[in-house]
């Protein structure tokens, strides 16, 4: 497996079976307790036949091999970044949701009926309640929306007020201006044939596919037509100004004693573009996605996990939704959370 954004596939091959088995018992009892695992604990759990002496042997072997690290000399193990892909690839099982969590989650996106922003809004709110860690919802691209109805409304002489309703029911609004005056009633013509031409057509398809009707010989076109040409194309001429929501950055925050450590990560938290790119580097991928650790590109994130899905409309991939928490996080509670608030989420899209 490469890349950042790490899929939950089982790789090929695992440690050899004492490695392996005392490599699990540790990530989990260090999950469990945030307390380092020590061979004579580790002996009294497992049942393996063999002495602390050789069990410490395994556990100086899979520290040399990166799974392990030692916080002090004295203390025991705990899992490297490294020790936690392992555990998330190899020794992992997820727990089943409750059919009790299941019907919070399809009740928080059902209830938010106020369009998009609402939907997306109460997502990340919950994504954060359920887990108790920092919720993350990244807005669709802009680009890969699919066109429900644009429409016109002349508010000056030559401004012209623009909606535009995709049918994920994300509103874009914009004004423009135009260089001849537009009767209202020719505003509407031109609305009701675009939206007769490109409805349901991602929104990038119906810019370009005007930019080519622009591009071509205006002897073509009779004075009404190029006015209708030149309107569309300032209408679909849109920035990739995306939104990012972010909930629980408290959660986060009582992981962490170091205050810098702490401010670094919460200044972080504010850099949109920074975090909806590193949301997007899993978009083309299936299934839920997990970043652990130094697998994270962003530096001040990397004591962190990131825990992620797609959500999507009739087939095409809208945007991501997620958590970051500590890298000791119970993987197996969370991740099904994620896919199931994903799937939630993309069914309350598709019916609104």
């Amino acid at each position: 497996m490469t890349g950042n954004n790490q899929s939950l596939k089982k790789p090929a091959a695992s440690l050899e079976d004492r490695f392996h088995k005392i490599l699990c018992v540790i990530v989990q009892s260090y999950i469990e307790t945030t307390e380092p695992v020590g061979s004579r604990s580790l002996s009294k759990i497992l049942d393996l036949g063999i002495s602390p002496a050789t069990i410490r042997n395994i556990m100086a072997d899979l520290t040399e091999q990166g799974f392990l690290e030692q916080p002090h000399t004295s203390a025991g193990r705990v899992p490297t970044y490294k020790g936690y892909r392992y555990f998330v690839d190899i020794c992992m099982g997820q727990t089943p949701l409750s059919t009790e969590v299941k019907r919070v989650i399809e009740q928080a996106v059902r209830e938010s009926s106020q369009g998009l922003v609402s939907l997306l809004t109460s997502t990340c709110q919950l994504l954060a309640g359920l887990t108790q860690f920092t919720g993350i919802v990244a807005s669709p691209r802009i680009s890969q929306t699919r066109l429900r109805k644009v429409e016109f409304l002349k508010i000056e002489e030559r401004r012209i007020y623009v909606v535009l309703i995709t049918q994920s029911n994300m509103v874009l609004h914009k004004i423009i201006e135009v260089s001849e005056t537009l009767s209202q009633d020719f505003l509407n013509s031109v609305s009701a044939s675009l939206n007769r031409q490109f409805e349901t057509e991602p929104l990038d398809d119906v810019r370009e596919q005007v930019l080519q009707s622009l591009s071509e010989s205006h002897e073509k076109y009779n004075q009404l037509l190029a006015q209708a040409v030149r309107l569309s194309r300032k209408a679909f001429d849109l920035t990739e100004e995306r939104q990012l929501y972010v909930d629980g950055q408290s959660f986060i925050v009582k992981e962490f004693n170091d205050i810098e450590k702490i401010q670094r990560l919460l200044e972080t938290l504010e850099e949109k573009i920074t975090l909806i790119g590193l949301m997007d580097n899993g978009m083309d991928e299936e299934g839920v996605q997990v970043t652990i650790g130094e697998e994270n590109p962003i530096t001040d994130l990397q004591t962190c996990s990131l825990i992620t899905a797609n959500y999507s409309n009739g087939g095409i991939v809208l945007g991501s939704i997620g958590i970051l928490g500590p890298t000791r996080m119970d993987y197996s509670r969370v991740i099904p959370i994620i896919d199931y608030t994903a799937k939630a989420l993309s069914e309350a899209i598709a019916n609104q």
